[in-house]
């Protein structure tokens, strides 16, 4: 159902909420900054589990869809929800590359460390940077290029230090790359979605396709999911709620809104979140390498941001969040 389809009294209801409400909701970039905060609390917690990634991801995606699934049937009971076929179709294309990012990045951090994996994420601006090129024409212009090229190198000494340093292994970070691949297509992917179907219904189709990938992965490989112990199902259930359904939904309902390069740029700030928490929680260490690595890498984005096409992109950010309620042609608001 569209909000055409729920008449003039259904779209007055869906449009009368608090004005701090609005206010938010008017700034899809600050959206999309609050979930990377949410985010960077997830490879904290991943670390302080002690079973397998593969058995935490299982369980974490198998709550969060259920979390989602009372959401979406609590929300329908007073709001139209937004949704199609080809919503669908997106949500379950984004699910398997998301249940895949997801198992990567868990496994990818018990073979190495908080540090190198989140680290390894300041490349995903690059590899999105590419598919919004291709998928949605977006064109920032040779000077924010050049500048994420500045981000490239540094994410080339990350690798370096996760290889040569005392937490990392080879073998980790080639999974950590793999998981920002799947995780940029998630991205992009999430982004043609919000066209054809709301926010919320379309996380709680990612989570079912994504904890149905993940599952078949745990049957074929003989992973202990019944032996798995009781504290590290609570670690997943908050993975799920916290980082998970908040997380998300905050990042994913903007994107309709937002450029698809903006939010890879945001969470660039996880590492620094997600490291810092780590030396304080774990007593995992951060080289200089790593330190190095991260400095060139945040000031490419900076200067990414702040070049003329970096300005292009924010300012169309913000014209998207002025744009009417109801449908348009693909990039209007969709309340859900």
């Amino acid at each position: 159902m569209t909000d055409d389809d729920a008449g003039p009294v259904g779209r007055a209801a869906v449009r009368r909420r608090p004005g701090w409400v609005d206010a938010v909701d008017d700034r899809p970039v600050l959206l999309v900054v609050l979930g990377m905060l949410l985010f960077s609390l997830g490879p904290v917690l991943v670390g302080v589990s002690t079973g397998s990634g593969a058995v935490l991801s299982f369980y974490r995606l198998w709550i969060g869809a259920a979390v989602l699934g009372v959401a979406v049937l609590w929300r329908r009971r007073s709001h139209p929800l937004v949704v199609s076929r080809r919503g669908w179709r997106w949500a379950a294309l984004a699910g398997v590359a998301f249940g895949t990012h997801q198992l990567l990045f868990m496994v990818a951090i018990k073979a190495t460390s908080v540090v190198d994996v989140t680290l390894m994420q300041v490349i995903a601006p690059v590899l999105v940077g590419v598919l919004a090129r291709v998928l949605f024409g977006e064109r920032p212009g040779a000077a924010f290029r050049l500048w994420s090229a500045l981000a490239v190198a540094g994410a080339g000494v990350v690798v370096v230090a996760g290889t040569a340093g005392p937490d990392g292994e080879p073998a980790g970070m080639a999974l950590a790359l793999a998981n920002v691949v799947f995780g940029a297509f998630y991205v992009v992917w999430s982004k043609r979605a919000m066209s054809h179907i709301g926010a919320l219904p379309f996380l709680f189709g990612v989570g079912v396709v994504a904890a149905s990938t993940v599952s078949v992965y745990v049957l074929l490989a003989g992973e202990p999911v019944a032996a798995v112990a009781g504290r590290d199902v609570l670690i997943a259930a908050a993975i799920a709620v916290v980082p998970g359904v908040l997380g998300h939904f905050l990042t994913t309902y903007p994107l309709s809104r937002v450029p698809a390069n903006i939010p890879p740029v945001v969470q660039l700030a996880m590492p620094f979140i997600a490291g810092g928490l780590a030396w304080l929680l774990l007593g995992e260490r951060i080289t200089w390498l790593h330190v190095l690595g991260g400095t060139l890498s945040i000031a490419g984005v900076v200067g990414a941001l702040l070049s003329p096409g970096g300005r292009r992109l924010r300012e169309a950010s913000r014209a998207g969040a002025q744009q009417p309620v109801g449908r348009s042609s693909g990039t209007g608001r969709t309340r859900t």
